[in-house]
């Protein structure tokens, strides 16, 4: 994506440091057409919910599952379902969310691609965060924790702060 979104410590949730670029970046891919692109239309929905238009993100997110389902890509799909599960979370539709999730997680058990199943876990338990239910999220960044610690992930300090987050709100 080439933009930095940290992560606040206290929502878990991106922040925009730059507003102009965020901006721009979502102006060029607008003018894109993305129907051949799957994971430019990835970065564009990521980048929608980002920018808080979230029915913009969800629909868009949507059509990278559809993409995703049509061209038998396994791994493309959960990656496509944790789009439309997080896109979902953003707008507080938790039922949907928590279902893209879990049917994510279940696909990446079966690919046996720890990676995925991490991200999965992780997603999880941001929506849980998000929905109050700190037990939950702190269980679901553990297991992200523990997945990505074994195997070497970068992301494992990014579930390590998650995790100390929720456990703080316990």
């Amino acid at each position: 994506m080439g933009l930095d979104f940290p992560i606040d410590p206290e929502t878990l949730r991106e922040t925009v440091a730059d507003p102009d670029a965020l901006a721009a970046r979502l102006s060029e891919l607008g003018a894109q057409d993305l129907d051949d692109h799957p994971e430019t239309r990835a970065e564009y929905a990521t980048l929608l919910r980002i920018a808080g238009r979230l029915d913009e993100a969800v629909l868009e997110a949507e059509l990278t599952l559809a993409a995703a389902d049509m061209s038998g890509d396994l791994h493309q799909m959960v990656r496509a379902q944790l789009l439309v599960g997080h896109a979902r979370q953003y707008r507080g539709e938790w039922t949907q969310a928590d279902t893209m999730f879990h049917r994510a997680e279940k696909l990446a058990l079966y690919l046996d691609d720890d990676t995925l199943v991490a991200a999965a876990a992780h997603h999880s338990g941001r929506s849980f965060y998000d929905q109050g239910k700190h037990v939950e999220a702190a269980l679901r960044f553990r297991l992200a924790l523990e997945i990505n610690e074994r195997t070497g992930s970068a992301k494992a300090g990014a579930s390590r702060d998650a995790l100390k987050a929720a456990m703080g709100k316990l």
